[in-house]
């Protein structure tokens, strides 16, 4: 019996590297609560960088304020020591600590940032040390442009996913418009999946991305409302793509519902961006009589954004 018991080890003797792997599927809670109360060397082993090398602070960005989440990120980052290889955080406001994530990059292959306020000039900057990048969602970030999409595509040469998806009032205040969509196409080519929804872009522009990103099996389009593809054309001409995902709006029995005429539709009702963004969000889901009631808005209009 002794014998046979000699040949487990206890969970206290377990090598701080076994126990970070074993961590590493735990929750954020239980990681930064649970773990460190059991023992010492649980203690110790959680504070290695094996169990940072996927930090997941999307739910921790949604309750907590601007600076505690700040202080989490650089505390979290600062343990992987190097070896991160996925962040997720919403709604990023201080563009410093954009930079000291990057400055612990050297690992990272996914990177996701939506809702950011950093800018395009930070992005630009440090571009060069996010090399190693595969995965990388900048949407709904407003003060990134063209520029900081040319410089990532330049220096992260194995990006294979791309999530830029805006609001629609965001996209209409852009002077340059497809300016974004020619970055891409013109230093991409490894692009497989492309997310690109509520872009004021031309069907000349959704054409140059798909000639300059040669691989593309997947591209979502949503929203994009001047565009009009031919699928046949696309399924002849580019047989890799594989899922298009492209929804125009369209009144019912009437003409097609382009940029200008929706744009003003947006700018005609005060309240309408604050009820987008909660449907965009998951915040708001109410039948479409109950909303039509609230926002003076035709239908039509109201079960495309609800589509999104």
């Amino acid at each position: 019996m002794e014998e046979e018991q000699s040949e487990f080890r206890h969970w206290d003797e377990l090598l701080p590297d076994v126990l970070g792997l074993i961590f590493s599927y735990l929750s954020l809670k239980e990681l930064l609560e649970v773990i460190p109360c059991v023992c010492k060397s649980w203690s110790k082993a959680v504070m290695g960088p094996l169990c940072w090398q996927y930090i997941d602070l999307f739910q921790w960005s949604i309750r907590w304020q601007p600076h505690q989440l700040d202080r989490m990120l650089r505390m979290l980052v600062a343990r992987s020591s190097g070896s991160l290889r996925s962040l997720h955080v919403a709604g990023l406001q201080n563009e410093s600590n954009f930079s000291f994530i990057t400055e612990n990059a050297g690992s990272l292959q996914v990177l996701r940032l939506p809702r950011s306020e950093i800018s395009g000039p930070i992005v630009e900057e440090t571009a060069q040390r996010l090399s190693t990048i595969t995965f990388l969602d900048l949407s709904h970030c407003p003060k990134i442009g063209a520029k900081a999409i040319e410089a990532i595509g330049k220096h992260c040469k194995f990006l294979v996913t791309l999530c830029r998806n805006m609001h629609f009032l965001d996209s209409a205040g852009k002077v340059e418009p497809e300016d974004e969509a020619n970055a891409i196409a013109g230093t991409m080519p490894r692009l497989k999946h492309l997310e690109l929804r509520c872009h004021f872009i031309s069907t000349e522009c959704v054409l140059n991305i798909l000639s300059g990103c040669p691989h593309l099996e997947h591209l979502d389009i949503k929203g994009c409302l001047e565009v009009e593809l031919d699928h046949q054309f696309l399924k002849d001409k580019f047989p890799k793509l594989k899922n298009l995902l492209e929804l125009r709006l369209r009144n019912v029995g009437g003409p097609y519902i382009g940029y200008h005429e929706f744009i003003d539709w947006i700018y005609g009702f005060s309240y309408l961006r604050m009820w987008v963004e909660c449907w965009l969000n998951g915040e708001i889901k109410l039948p479409l009589s109950v909303i039509e009631c609230a926002i003076p808005c035709p239908s039509f209009i109201l079960q495309f954004l609800l589509s999104l």
